[in-house]
């Protein structure tokens, strides 16, 4: 039975272009962020933490796209497992003032970078180290 799951992960890896672990992440992001969501707490309506952050959670030498640093990585998958792990967004908008929300809103507001968690720890040494 073994070699039907390697032969099943190798076409899997052929057609989707992924690795087995891409696809677990990917599919456990599609399950727990809610991507079009108008909050960044709907977004991670999943997660007990929710925090802004400075950029200093990227790696600022990186011209390219916005890469967390070394040191950041470690709260991330696969450093940590699914469900504990440490996941960031980059956001446009703005807290309203009615419902204390961070709305996000393309046309005014600020940027803003968020990290979500379930692990309470890495909630703290994150908040304490990157706020």
């Amino acid at each position: 039975m073994q070699i039907i799951e390697y032969i099943k992960d190798k076409y899997l890896t052929w057609g989707t272009g992924l690795t087995k672990q891409e696809r677990v992440w990917r599919k456990w992001q599609e399950e727990n962020i809610v991507r079009h969501a108008s909050t960044i707490e709907n977004m991670f309506m999943n997660f007990k933490y929710i925090f802004p952050v400075s950029v200093e959670i990227f790696d600022l030498d990186e011209h390219v796209c916005w890469v967390p640093c070394k040191d950041f990585e470690q709260y991330c998958y696969p450093n940590r497992d699914l469900g504990n792990c440490a996941v960031y967004y980059f956001a446009r908008g703005e807290r309203n003032q009615w419902d204390g929300h961070f709305h996000f809103n393309e046309f005014s507001g600020g940027d803003q970078v968020f990290v979500a968690t379930n692990n309470e720890i890495d909630a703290m040494m994150i908040a304490l180290k990157y706020s």
